[in-house]
């Protein structure tokens, strides 16, 4: 089980955010560990560019799973004209093998056995080619997840942005977003929800990141953005604002 705290500015900022002192931490993409094909380009994370590769970007701090939590992340994905399809996607990934891990690449997208560990790990997933699904993964497996909607993989330029958001104590998992096909230029919500405990998966903590994979089509697949947020269970809420409601009787109070 992963217990390892990384050092510097932004393993700061995420223990902050989940000791209850920040709100958000904006990820710099360039402190990722980078596994396999996964380069940074341009300020991007970019996880795949040639054909037959697998990559990933792992944050080094893990989160707890006892926390409820938010991530968003924007993304694209530029096709390379081959086949006239792009190839094969990319994912948001939870698991707990560690911070040097991939998966295997072609349509698996990096995802599916992670360091060797089979179907272990839990995420977002964006599968382009004639898959063209994008949804939630409990299972360790790309298949099956909710379609679409539309054709990623003929589209061959996609951008978009994604929340998944994690409820510790109800143990839901739920994802929405927007996808842009820039080849009509038309915008498509997606979501999704699944159920998944993530603690009595991974125990106390895990590793957060992503992991993209090709096959004989390519893609060059980037993440362009990167953010953690801790969410606030339902009674911290009422306590703050019954807080808030103590301090201004109080002000009245003082005021008369």
């Amino acid at each position: 089980m992963p217990t390892r705290f990384a050092h510097g500015a932004i393993a700061a900022a995420i223990a902050a955010l989940f000791s209850g002192s920040a709100s958000a931490a904006s990820i710099d993409l360039l402190t990722l560990n980078r596994v396999g094909s996964a380069t940074m380009a341009g300020g991007d994370l970019q996880l795949t560019r040639n054909s037959g590769s697998a990559g990933a970007g792992w944050l080094t701090q893990t989160i707890p799973t006892t926390e409820s939590f938010s991530a968003t992340f924007s993304f694209s994905l530029l096709g390379n004209g081959f086949n006239g399809k792009m190839a094969d996607g990319i994912a948001l990934v939870f698991q707990n093998q560690g911070d040097n891990v991939v998966g295997n690449g072609g349509g698996d997208l990096g995802y599916w056995n992670i360091g060797g560990s089979g179907a272990s790990a839990v995420g977002s997933i964006i599968r382009s080619w004639d898959n063209n699904a994008v949804g939630l993964s409990t299972n360790g497996v790309v298949q099956g997840v909710k379609s679409a909607g539309f054709s990623l993989g003929a589209a061959n330029y996609v951008t978009g942005t994604e929340t998944v958001t994690y409820n510790a104590l109800t143990h839901e998992l739920t994802m929405g977003g927007t996808l842009i096909d820039h080849s009509t230029g038309l915008s498509y919500a997606v979501s999704d929800a699944a159920s998944v405990d993530l603690n009595a998966k991974y125990g106390g903590a895990m590793y957060i990141g992503f992991t993209g994979g090709t096959g004989g089509s390519y893609a060059d697949q980037r993440i362009t953005g990167f953010s953690v947020s801790a969410v606030p269970e339902p009674a911290t809420y009422a306590m703050l604002m019954g807080g808030l409601g103590l301090v201004g009787w109080a002000s009245r109070r003082k005021r008369r």
